[in-house]
């Protein structure tokens, strides 16, 4: 592992399996999120900014953002949509539109009415206080700028994804599909690399920095990694399926998990804010 020897100015934190658990249904440790919002504060006051960088859209970020104390919606930046749309100094930016957007949305509504489902009102994620569809609907993720997210039964979204690969094929047309790891939920984006997006936004962000090294990411996967090169350092959450060369990498790999490996990172950072910097 590696440190920089200066704080990051922005810092990023994912959000599935690193803020919160990836588990559907864990329950949140509401104290330990108080405590990363507090440690957020400390790093705003040393002239860091602690922001959120997730495959969830723009508005639930914000409101989780706030209720964990990072700020106000203006006062610390958002990579919502998978990288797809990032929120900068209030400034709300779609990358790549998703010029198949009505076209897919069609196709999936389609196919729910094939597999004889209802439609629900658009929802949010569980873990945004959403609930479910029954077994016999389905629904539209709310709030979505330039990707579509789908809950439904597990047979209906292996069919929208297999429906859809074939489609993105007959037509020329890059698309990505990403399931939940219960089946339950699959997200569809405008480009052929799920993990690209995160990457490219980044490395973007990175760019217009006055000096290397002043963004880190800190995440529980290999989705969130981002090479050096690119001017992003990271930081991982406790996590066995990250590979020892991007461990060697990594800024530093806590032996935390999810939201307690937040903390712990943060508080290497607020050290290092402090002149006191703890050794890898």
């Amino acid at each position: 592992m590696t440190a920089p020897d200066i704080l990051p100015r922005t810092t990023f934190l994912d959000l599935n399996g690193t803020l919160i658990p990836s588990s559907p249904g864990a329950p949140l440790d509401m104290a330990a999120l108080r405590k990363v919002g507090q440690l957020a504060q400390r790093l705003r006051a040393a002239g860091a900014v602690v922001g959120l960088c997730s495959d969830s859209p723009l508005e639930q970020l914000r409101d989780f953002g706030r209720h964990i104390r990072l700020g106000e919606p203006a006062e610390f930046p958002v990579v919502a949509e998978n990288g797809n749309v990032a929120d900068i100094d209030g400034q709300v930016r779609v990358l790549t539109p998703f010029a198949a957007l009505t076209e897919v949305r069609s196709a999936v509504a389609a196919l729910a009415s094939a597999y004889g489902l209802q439609q629900a009102d658009e929802t949010l994620a569980p873990e945004f206080g959403g609930i479910r569809p029954g077994p016999d609907r389905w629904a539209f993720g709310a709030n979505r700028r330039a990707s579509v997210s789908v809950f439904g039964p597990r047979d209906f979204l292996t069919a929208v994804r297999k429906s859809l690969q074939d489609w993105a094929e007959e037509h020329s047309t890059e698309i990505s599909l990403e399931s939940s790891p219960d089946g339950l939920y699959l997200g569809i984006h405008p480009y052929r690399q799920v993990g690209s997006g995160k990457r490219r936004t980044l490395a973007m962000l990175a760019s217009s920095q006055s000096s290397k090294n002043e963004l880190l990411m800190i995440g529980n996967s290999l989705a969130d990694w981002v090479p050096v090169r690119h001017g992003v350092r990271c930081a991982f959450v406790t996590d066995s399926t990250i590979p020892d060369d991007v461990r060697a990498e990594a800024w530093y790999v806590s032996a935390q998990p999810d939201v307690y490996g937040v903390i712990d990172t943060l508080t290497r950072l607020t050290d290092l804010a402090a002149g006191r910097a703890t050794k890898l």
